[in-house]
């Protein structure tokens, strides 16, 4: 009877210890679990923290920017292009654009180089080359944009056919826009550069032949249509002929789609410390879109187009 007892006894001890054995097991395996679940939990949360970080990063940077973005603004033909095909799309992408009225072309220039504007639409390639070696900026065309081109127009006299002996011409004075003038005159045949010189560079110097002895008066070119009927002839930039109101279609000759000189189209100008940040390339992105190119198709067949929108 001791023995069974004993027995029964040994055989009750078994079975507690093997049941707290049993317990021990589960309570490892769910600690373990928990742990597991845990350090997911931590991973995951880490990782969002981290693309949080990224997220506020890239939004602190786009609305450092998007937040305003000041541009020279005047009456010219670029300037309204932008604000009509241009500006919609980027004010959708979360940008404000504040124009700033500078009327000076120098004083624009001056302005961009020392950031109290963004950028501008309203000068070519030529041009800011010329400033940059004058003044020692870093002013950066970025990208070609439509262009109004440079033409003759009438003075005292409405046709190229009636050219004679002495007339006179009148064209802007600055460097790049000399060159440009001087460049359409002998296109037309009217006078002879020199080959070995630069067409981007001519000056009246350069003229190696005037059969018709033509007299050229340079002079700032916004003042060129005001007094219009001075000269035979006038040539004006396509800013000059717009904020006059002279309708581009009178020109009596203009540079073409095919022969205009890609340093004579207009450009988007950046300080060129900006160029390779975000926002001047969502400029240029706005101006190479599907939608600006059938805003394009629906403006005056008078426009240069750069090969992107062709």
């Amino acid at each position: 009877m001791k023995k069974s007892v004993k027995f029964v006894t040994a055989l009750l001890t078994a079975a507690i210890l093997a049941s707290l054995t049993g317990c021990s097991g589960s309570t490892g395996t769910a600690s373990t679990e928990a742990e597991a679940g845990e350090t997911v939990e931590a991973e995951e949360a880490e990782e969002a923290e981290e693309q949080t970080e990224e997220a506020e990063e890239e939004t602190s940077e786009i609305s450092e920017y998007a937040r305003e973005l000041k541009y020279r603004r005047m009456p010219t033909a670029t300037s309204d292009l932008f604000e009509a095909g241009i500006a919609p799309i980027l004010e959708r992408e979360g940008y404000t654009l504040t124009p700033v009225e500078i009327t000076d072309s120098i004083q624009r220039e001056i302005a961009l180089s020392e950031d109290e504007i963004d950028f501008h639409v309203d000068s070519h390639a030529a041009y800011v080359a010329s400033f940059n070696e004058s003044y020692d900026t870093d002013l950066t065309p970025v990208l070609p944009i439509p262009t109004v081109p440079t033409g003759i127009y009438s003075g005292s006299k409405d046709d190229l056919a009636d050219i004679e002996e002495g007339d006179t011409i009148a064209f802007p004075s600055d460097a790049s826009n000399e060159a440009r003038s001087l460049l359409l005159l002998s296109t037309l045949g009217l006078i002879t550069m020199d080959e070995d010189v630069e067409q981007t560079q001519y000056t009246l110097a350069d003229i190696v032949e005037n059969p018709y002895n033509l007299e050229f008066t340079e002079m700032d070119g916004s003042t060129i249509p005001s007094v219009r009927e001075d000269f035979a002839y006038v040539i004006l930039r396509g800013s000059d002929a717009y904020n006059s109101g002279i309708d581009f279609a009178t020109a009596l000759a203009a540079e073409s789609q095919d022969a205009i000189l890609e340093d004579n189209l207009m450009e988007l100008v950046v300080n060129g410390t900006h160029k390779d940040e975000g926002w001047v390339q969502d400029i240029i992105d706005a101006y190479q879109s599907e939608e600006f190119k059938e805003f394009m198709e629906t403006q005056s067949d008078f426009w240069i187009l750069p090969d992107y929108l062709q």
